[in-house]
């Protein structure tokens, strides 16, 4: 397989797990909005924004960190100094885990109050557990993907939500049905994460223990590291991955405690509103700018091991060949994405929330698709390369100014100032990112062939779909969410196919990128 096939076939496997995944999680707040509505949906979000935040500290970036490092010791034939990596890492994530469950179980009643919202503190609690098993799944994950094996990781991801959602929309229906207090819906949909992690945790453990026996077969001697010095190393490459992933929980917890008190004083509404209204701008808005980060996250987890490897093996050539790969493959879809979006945004959210809501939200944050997405990606480079703590300084400084922005844009705009304030906060951080690396890298790029026909077969493929909009659906269908539901899936299917033939004919992408898509390779000669 070739360098730019292999790094493409992974990234796309678990791109399309992922989005398999956002999709899933985009679907089921749908019923689940609908039936617990937008406070017990305030009170979930809470909960995951610290969980999520917690969850990066207990695992310390080093799931991604045993990914490097297996890659690397693979690439010099080490199989035994691969093993002790894994070893070592998912006994300490396993500790660290233990320790944080601890920390939210006796704090979630003060981390709700100083959210603004001491019911947050149940759903807080029931999803302390999932620190129990998450940890551990986390670094077979990262073992795995050591191996680049990444449709074994991504069908992991499918497994643990498939499960997780199922679970979610059961106990709402169950707990609405039996009149359950909002806090206590939301308590039971938290704990749904856990189910859903320890179902996948024994799916990955059958593949982890597979590998590691063909490992030992190999062995050309066993590892004489000390496990202190195994964890140092661990440690030194996972504690900067560690804090680049903690900016988007950081981001999304600084929106737990800022916008909800910020709505309270900009507009002197009560807690309960502005819960509802925080509920909506994360629930709408930012769950469906999950589905085109779900690539760029899958582009990173194939990025970090493939280009830590081509580095291993000293060829210059394969680790730029694969940045030009990640970056064409975060342009073709984090521009039609972020262009659908904002086109879309009013039929979308009629047609999954029932009412406008969240339209203008949608629109001004569809941005943070593309932007966002290269953060991440840049992030992922540059670590790979060495530079552990360059994006670290660049993500926090598009951080800080989203504070600013938002402490002055939402008392002022409510929720489409806290979506401005994310646009603006990853403008910054992507550029800075994006810079660093062309820099540092020294890679020839056509910025033409990168972005400008993309970004050209986009806006042509947002015109044609607003014109479609257009068209009086209404009339015909006479139910609105179905109505809008329609224009989305024909705007959609219309978008993909128009932004899919001028990237063609620009020669944006080739037939043999095609032919790696799954669902397109049977169509291309």
């Amino acid at each position: 397989m070739s360098a730019k096939k292999g790094l493409a076939a992974g990234a796309l496997s678990l791109a399309a797990a992922g989005l398999i995944s956002k999709i899933l999680g985009v679907v089921y707040i749908v019923p689940f909005q609908n039936m617990a509505k937008d406070y017990a949906m305030g009170l979930y979000q809470n909960a995951y924004a610290i969980y999520v935040v917690m969850l990066t500290l207990a695992t310390a970036g080093v799931p991604l960190a045993i990914s490097k490092l297996v890659s690397e010791k693979n690439a010099l034939r080490d199989y035994a100094g691969a093993d002790q990596i894994y070893r070592v890492g998912a006994r300490f994530l396993a500790l660290a885990g233990v320790i944080v469950f601890a920390v939210l179980m006796l704090l979630g009643g003060w981390i709700g109050i100083w959210m603004g919202n001491y019911h947050s503190s149940t759903a807080i609690r029931a999803l302390a557990f999932a620190l129990l098993v998450v940890p551990l799944l986390a670094a077979m994950r990262g073992y795995i993907q050591g191996h680049q094996e990444m449709a074994v990781s991504g069908n992991s991801q499918v497994v643990e939500q498939l499960i997780r959602v199922t679970v979610i929309l059961l106990g709402v229906f169950i707990a609405v049905r039996l009149g359950a207090e909002a806090r206590v819906t939301a308590a039971v949909a938290t704990f749904a994460s856990v189910l859903g992690a320890f179902v996948s945790l024994l799916y990955l453990g059958k593949h982890v223990v597979r590998q590691r026996r063909e490992n030992r077969k190999k062995y050309l001697r066993a590892s004489s590291e000390p496990n202190k010095v195994v964890l140092r190393r661990l440690l030194k490459v996972a504690i900067p991955i560690s804090l680049s992933s903690m900016v988007l929980p950081l981001s999304q917890m600084l929106d737990a405690f800022t916008i909800t008190n910020l709505l309270m004083f900009g507009f002197d509404w009560t807690k309960e509103l502005a819960t509802s209204e925080f509920g909506v701008y994360t629930a709408r808005a930012l769950r469906l700018i999950a589905l085109p980060l779900s690539l760029a996250v899958a582009i990173g987890l194939s990025l970090m091991p493939a280009i830590s490897e081509a580095i291993a093996q000293k060829n210059l050539k394969l680790r730029n060949d694969r940045v030009v790969m990640a970056f064409r493959l975060t342009s073709f879809f984090a521009f039609p994405t972020a262009v659908g979006l904002y086109v879309l945004a009013g039929p979308i959210d009629i047609a999954l929330f029932t009412d406008l809501k969240g339209a203008d939200t949608i629109a001004a944050i569809s941005w943070m698709a593309i932007f966002s997405s290269y953060e991440l990606v840049c992030a992922y480079i540059l670590q790979a390369m060495g530079y552990m703590y360059m994006p670290i300084r660049n993500m926090f400084a598009g951080l800080g100014l989203k504070l600013i922005l938002l402490i002055f844009l939402v008392p002022k705009f409510g929720i489409l100032g806290a979506g401005l304030a994310a646009v603006i906060g990853y403008v910054l951080s992507s550029g800075l990112n994006f810079a660093a690396v062309k820099r540092l890298a020294e890679i020839p790029l056509s910025y033409y062939s990168l972005f400008g026909k993309p970004l050209l077969s986009s806006v042509v493929m947002g015109v044609v779909v607003w014109m479609l909009t257009r068209i009086p659906l209404d009339v015909i269908i006479p139910w609105p969410r179905i109505a809008s539901l329609v224009l989305v899936m024909l705007g959609g299917a219309v978008g993909a196919a128009v932004f899919g033939v001028l990237m063609f004919v620009q020669k944006g992408i080739t037939k043999e990128e095609l032919r790696r898509m799954p669902g397109v390779k049977r169509f291309v000669r």
